[in-house]
């Protein structure tokens, strides 16, 4: 059995538990369910919230309208890209790292709560360059994130340390400190430790609309009865915006397209598999952990298809080709669009929402979500444990902040 069949076979398993599990709760309890806090979306971000939540020894329910990370968090590429992005913010750049950091200390105790492998690998990211100018361009601008551990490879140290990097590279620079994951076992091991813990994941549950009155939210009303509590989280992704109107909450949310695709290297062909995630400014190519390589992703703005389309996935292969040739020898296996939850100024929703006590949010984190999945669980934990966004240091998140912007102009 191959690693990718076993990975399946594993993440299948959670399925079906996830759905005996649900069914139990339809039949044992509809319409009675109650907890302190509620996490809308089953996502990597709800799932780390239910896992951070549970963890502490909080009552907590998790709900999702399909299936443990059906949505943006399966579409991913789960590069865990803290140095190598560039954040317009230096609040996302500073959560980045902390977050990749938790990650790396949480990934133990996940796993062996769920029984998941997640995949983690921290073999470095190349940012490939064909010319001096390139390099030297890419050097000056970002010279205020580099860190001492990063490395500035020539021509020679490049084909030495990649052999299967194109020869017309001109050099590099390699950030040995990133890694990536394979993000849907990571969603569901959060997910599954949260249950180990005492958390009720629930999948299927439909029609979820926020109970609110005129003082503070109540709960949900759902297609399988109304859920009390405390303290709601919305972490639905794109479906977040349309249930904070519900709440007479405006945070619009952005689509944006992506596509990917996977290729996998013949055993005798190792030498010309990549082993480094390579990170250029037109692709970037991820050797997952399951044996395959993952190429991604074009960016379409406003779309919210998931349709794979020939032109996407012609110019992915080619750029990555560009870059390591053998992959025009690999084996293609399949490709995969999502739709990733961007937000108008760029920084996710995270905090509590101040017209509506009880009410808080985690959703918009647009092409980071995986990454900032282990501090936006830990930052909600916080929040609902009584501690206040200025105390965490992330006013700038707070969801009804550009309502407020507007208001002020």
């Amino acid at each position: 059995m191959s690693e990718e069949t076993r990975s399946r076979s594993r993440s299948g398993s959670l399925y079906r538990t996830g759905a005996a599990y649900s069914s139990q709760i339809r039949e044992e309890v509809r319409g009675k369910l109650h907890a302190e806090t509620i996490v809308v979306g089953g996502g990597v971000i709800g799932c780390a919230i239910a896992y951070e939540l549970a963890s502490q020894g909080k009552e907590v329910i998790l709900v999702e309208r399909s299936r443990i990370a059906g949505g943006t968090s399966c579409a991913a590429a789960g590069m865990l890209a803290s140095d190598s992005e560039e954040f317009h913010s230096p609040i996302l750049t500073k959560l980045a790292r902390e977050s990749k950091a938790l990650l790396h200390q949480q990934t133990e105790q996940i796993s062996a709560l769920s029984g998941i492998d997640i995949g983690l690998q921290q073999h470095g990211f190349i940012t490939p360059f064909r010319q001096e100018n390139e390099m030297n361009n890419y050097r000056d601008k970002r010279s205020g994130d580099l860190t001492t551990e990063h490395m500035w490879w020539d021509r020679s140290i490049l084909q030495h340390q990649a052999p299967w990097i194109s020869e017309e590279a001109h050099g590099a620079l390699y950030r040995p400190s990133e890694s990536e994951v394979l993000p849907v076992n990571l969603s569901r091991a959060y997910a599954r430790s949260a249950q180990t813990l005492g958390a009720k994941v629930i999948e299927g549950v439909q029609n979820v609309r926020l109970n609110v009155d005129a003082n503070r939210v109540q709960g949900v009303d759902t297609s399988i009865g109304m859920m009390t509590c405390k303290h709601v989280i919305i972490a639905a992704g794109l479906q977040g915006g349309e249930l904070m109107k519900q709440a007479g909450l405006n945070l619009p949310i952005l689509p944006v397209k992506g596509e990917i695709a996977a290729v996998r290297f013949a055993d005798h062909d190792t030498g010309y598999r990549p082993d480094k995630t390579v990170y250029a400014d037109n692709v970037y190519i991820v050797p997952k952990a399951n044996g395959e390589v993952w190429i991604g992703a074009t960016s379409l703005p406003g779309r919210s298809d998931q349709i794979v389309t020939v032109e996407g996935i012609q110019k992915l292969l080619a750029s990555a080709a560009s870059w390591v040739p053998g992959i025009g020898q690999a084996q293609y296996l399949r490709a995969w669009a999502g739709v990733r939850p961007s937000t108008p100024d760029g920084l996710p929703y995270i905090g509590a929402c101040e017209s509506m006590p009880g009410l808080y949010t985690a959703f918009g984190h647009y092409r980071n979500g995986i990454l900032l999945s282990a501090i936006t669980g830990r930052l909600m934990a916080d929040l609902i444990g009584g501690h206040t966004s200025e105390e965490l240091g992330i006013e700038e998140l707070c969801p009804e902040r550009l309502s407020r912007k507007e208001i002020m102009q």
